[in-house]
């Protein structure tokens, strides 16, 4: 089954070559393509892609503001970011996010394609230049619910019996941001109350 791609980037040129590299690979078929980030969350939602493929630096939303307008949604596509943009910094607030991977514009076509299969194997891959090698993250238990590596790190600690407060703290987070990444989980793991999240808690053992 062919993956259905989504590309959100301002920079039309791109975008489109971006489009036609991936075309290629046989396994990859592209299903729409937003130039402007304030109909990604619309385009997202209409045609529910199974990989979204960001910019970071656009006008109107950038890269962040996408993708948590992504997160509201009640869908299982992965989200990887494709930038000129990616020191340290901002690939750590993607991170926070959920993202799946964040590759530099600068990746050679071979290796974008491969680093895109790596993700839709349930893998995560970051790249921080063009010379690094991708940090890839395998996590059964992540892949078997769905979940980022964000979320399961949220998890261990509330399991801890840390409040939310004290999971920001902990995780130098935003309060909101946890409240976000909760929400998500309740999302993908389907609880129906707050007895069935604690019950879940107390066998969680990944």
């Amino acid at each position: 089954m062919k993956t259905n791609i989504l590309i959100i980037d301002d920079h039309q040129l791109f975008n489109d070559g971006l489009a036609l590299i991936l075309k290629e690979d046989k396994d990859f078929k592209i299903v729409g393509q937003v130039y402007d980030s304030r109909h990604a969350l619309y385009k997202c939602h209409s045609l529910n892609p199974d990989l979204v493929l960001v910019d970071f630096n656009m006008p109107h939303l950038n890269g962040l503001e996408v993708v948590k307008q992504l997160n509201t949604l009640n869908s299982k596509h992965k989200v990887v970011i494709i930038s000129m943009y990616a020191d340290s910094k901002e690939i750590q607030l993607f991170k926070e996010l959920g993202v799946n991977g964040y590759l530099p514009k600068t990746t050679p076509a071979k290796e974008l394609r491969q680093d895109l299969h790596t993700v839709m194997a349930g893998e995560f891959v970051f790249r921080s230049s063009k010379a690094d090698k991708p940090t890839v993250v395998k996590d059964d238990f992540a892949l078997k619910y769905h979940l980022s590596k964000r979320e399961i790190e949220i998890l261990k600690t509330l399991k801890q019996g840390h409040t939310t407060e004290q999971v920001a703290d902990l995780l130098h987070l935003s309060f909101f941001t946890v409240e976000t990444h909760r929400k998500n989980i309740n999302q993908k793991l389907n609880f129906k109350n707050k007895q069935e999240f604690y019950d879940f808690l107390h066998e969680f053992n990944p």
